[in-house]
């Protein structure tokens, strides 16, 4: 007879699998149990739990990050912008247009 897990849809089997691993390195645990599959279910929650948490933590983190550069953004677009004197300007232009010439 195949093992359940061998007919679970592929596009989730390997996240069962990895779920599988992880929960197995609790394994002196759950083995104590009066009921070892509930026990090993709950310390497969337990770990996705911890894995939302780091999500939430790095996602805060990121999140924190692109509200400080868009009110730096923000900051700076508030600044006057520098004034280029006119004869800077126009020496530019003269620069160009000699250079198209040639």
């Amino acid at each position: 007879m195949k093992q359940w897990r061998d007919k679970v849809d592929p596009i989730i089997k390997n996240h069962l699998e990895a779920q599988v691993k992880q929960t197995l390195q609790h394994k002196d645990a759950y083995t104590k149990a009066k009921d070892k599959g509930k026990a090993q279910l709950w310390v497969a929650v337990a770990n996705l739990s911890k894995q939302i948490i780091v999500l939430e933590i790095k996602t805060k983190y990121i999140e924190n990050v692109l509200k400080d550069m868009i009110m730096k953004i923000n900051e700076l677009k508030e600044q006057k912008p520098e004034v280029i004197p006119k004869q800077k300007i126009t020496n530019k232009k003269t620069k160009s247009k000699s250079k198209k010439k040639k």
